[in-house]
């Protein structure tokens, strides 16, 4: 009985899904699965996600922040009215006695209206301060977006890849689960033809192994299952939409840039970096409000007052003569001045701690960014290295397995020899792929650090 191991060890991996890989299913049973590049699963994720769309809405409440500022510079209007019944003050009486003075049987509405419209004319620097406030508030809910975009992206490229692993693993037992059977059937049909090549240790040494691979192939099939969680999250899909990735296992493209380089790139781009330094800035504009609110505000005041009562139109009751009454109308400069000289140190007192902790966050957040972006390029730079090391790896472990192959067809080699052979190249084809997915997902990470796609850098 001869047996073709170096295929043997690709099928040894279905062992725990050959049944399920056998079972008929028929395709109108199944919903069609959304097939997608990373690319154009980001691009769905932009267009459907939640997340992102609340962190979009940041930009539209600073944008509206600002026209709130802006609107400090238009007129204002201010309309009032009192209306009340007034009975009408007899002849000759001066009012002194209500019940004897007043006619109660002749009553007048009376209406007291006025409308005053205040101008801002100078505030010494609030208003430009509230709008340059303002204006760094947009920028920050962009770089607040970006971060989203950036953490996003992250997540999605780790689950997508991971798709892509689970894709060239299930592939890897797909097409050996036919081969698995056959195999099994031979030594099975060995055993109960009485055929003297039948060892039952054999059998048994092939089940352990098998044991062994099964483990690693459920772990896999957690993975592929987390992955496509992750994904259908990211994009914003019902949870029974079937997602297969669009894409095969290769490492991605990262031309050789050294580390001081990308530290560099992401003190100047980082979008947490760019965020803390605008919060400085913010800081320090609300410390320059605070000491603004200390001076006074002039405004062009001008106002009209009208009173209707007919049943005093020629009497001197105060009610409706009093010109406290907004009998008055008129236009002139005002000054608007609070003066609470107490609560307005504290106040910024208050904004230049502020000012300061938020400087010190500032430089905290550098220094961090600086150690991430370090320890991301060592583990992106060993990852690849890697790659290339698994796949000697992987290549001497099948040149291996058939050498142990031959040598056992030829009589000169134990068969738990060519079991060993197997364990290691299944490991080391596995170890190979996993080895791609960790260097991508490293790519990914440091991406998201410096807040720009690295595989979009041009090498000089």
């Amino acid at each position: 009985m001869t047996l073709d191991f170096r295929r043997f060890a690709v099928v040894a991996l279905s062992l725990a899904l050959g049944p399920t890989l056998a079972m008929p299913v028929h395709a109108d049973a199944l919903p069609r699965p959304l097939r997608c590049t990373l690319d154009q699963c980001f691009v769905r994720a932009k267009q459907q996600s939640p997340l992102l769309a609340a962190a979009r809405l940041g930009i539209d409440q600073y944008e509206s922040k600002l026209r709130e500022a802006q609107s400090a510079w238009y007129p204002k209007l201010d309309a009032s009215a009192f209306g009340t019944a007034l009975p009408e003050l007899k002849p000759g009486h001066d009012g002194s006695t209500p019940l004897q003075d007043y006619d109660f049987g002749k009553v007048g509405p009376l209406i007291v209206s006025s409308l005053s419209m205040g101008q801002t004319l100078f505030t010494f620097g609030k208003i430009s301060t509230l709008k340059e406030m303002a204006h760094q508030g947009i920028d920050i809910a962009k770089l607040t977006n970006h971060i989203a975009e950036d953490e996003m992206h992250y997540q999605l490229a780790r689950a997508w890849w991971g798709l892509v692993l689970a894709a060239e693993l299930h592939d890897l037992v797909a097409d050996g689960a036919r081969l698995l059977k056959e195999q099994r059937e031979k030594i099975e049909r060995a055993r109960d033809d009485g055929d003297a090549s039948f060892n039952q240790a054999d059998l048994a040494k092939l089940n352990v192994f098998a044991a062994d691979i099964e483990e690693k192939v459920r772990q896999f099939e957690r993975t592929r299952g987390l992955a496509e969680d992750g994904v259908r999250l990211a994009i914003h899909e019902p949870n029974d939409l079937a997602i297969e990735a669009a894409g095969e296992l290769t490492p991605v493209v990262v031309p050789p840039v050294p580390m001081e380089a990308v530290e560099t790139l992401a003190l100047a781009n980082s979008p947490r970096l760019l965020a803390q330094r605008g919060g400085v800035q913010v800081r320090l504009l609300q410390t320059q409000l605070a000491r603004n609110q200390f001076l006074p505000d002039f405004v062009l005041v001008a106002r009209y007052a009208y009173t209707y009562a007919p049943t005093r139109a020629d009497s001197q009751d105060s009610l409706a003569t009093n010109p406290n009454n907004s009998a008055t109308s008129g236009v002139g400069v005002a000054l608007r001045w609070t003066l609470d000289p107490l609560r307005q140190i504290e106040k910024l007192e208050q904004a230049n701690l502020d000012l300061k902790q938020a400087s010190l966050l500032e430089q905290g957040e550098r220094a961090k960014l600086r150690m991430d972006v370090r320890q991301m390029y060592r583990e992106m730079t060993d990852a690849r290295a890697m790659i290339d090391v698994q796949e000697r790896a992987y290549k001497s472990a099948r040149g291996w397995l058939t050498a142990e192959n031959q040598a056992y067809e030829d009589g000169f080699q134990e068969f738990a020899e060519v079991l060993r052979a197997m364990e290691a190249y299944t490991r080391r084809r596995m170890a190979y792929a996993e080895s791609i997915f960790n260097y991508n997902v490293a790519v990914a990470a440091l991406s998201r650090a410096v807040g720009m796609d690295l595989t979009t850098l041009t090498a000089h």
